[in-house]
């Protein structure tokens, strides 16, 4: 590792470290806004896509869109309608499909989740200039373009095989290493 790239992931570390740059990644990889190819599956999974379909959608088109089992999204969805936070409404077109929409209060936390990733994102990238945003983006691009040529399984056999890494206890490791 040259000293310049040890500088600079150094640096990344530093940002990782700081609490709200992290809560806000959290709340962006859970919420999982457009853009994010996994996205949330929860129910943050469940109201963003809500969000984003005013007109509503059935359990079929939720499950599809976030690739999960219908089941999942039915049980998901009653833990919503507890929480107020959506409705369920019979289709007009066809009586035996229901139409799931966000309530009121569904809509009003979707407000705020925008309007506060916009705050977050002018108080974080405020600072910079048009072109300085430019070239940020180009280069967080190629970064993960790098980031999915790693293969994550090789470093962590690469570190069990120098002594660093899972515990042995542990088993493989983490599931998201296996």
């Amino acid at each position: 590792m040259t000293d310049h790239n040890r500088d600079l992931f150094n640096s990344f570390g530093q940002l990782f470290q700081n609490r709200a740059f992290m809560m806000a990644m959290a709340q962006q990889f859970h919420f999982g806004d457009r853009g994010n190819e996994r996205g949330g599956r929860g129910q943050m999974g469940i109201l963003r896509v809500l969000a984003d379909a005013p007109a509503g959608l059935t359990n079929a088109e939720i499950a599809e869109i976030l690739d999960i089992r219908p089941s999942s999204v039915s049980a998901t969805l009653s833990r919503l309608e507890d929480a107020e936070l959506i409705t369920r409404e019979p289709s007009p077109r066809d009586k035996r499909v229901v139409i799931i929409k966000l309530s009121a209060r569904g809509q009003e936390m979707a407000a705020h989740r925008v309007q506060g990733t916009n705050d977050l994102a002018d108080q974080l990238f405020g600072n910079l200039t048009d072109e300085e945003c430019e070239q940020l983006q180009h280069l967080l691009g190629k970064l993960r373009e790098n980031a999915d040529g790693i293969d994550i399984r090789e470093l962590m056999h690469f570190g069990q095989q120098h002594g660093f890494g899972p515990h042995p206890g542990w088993g493989r490791g983490p599931r998201w290493f296996n």
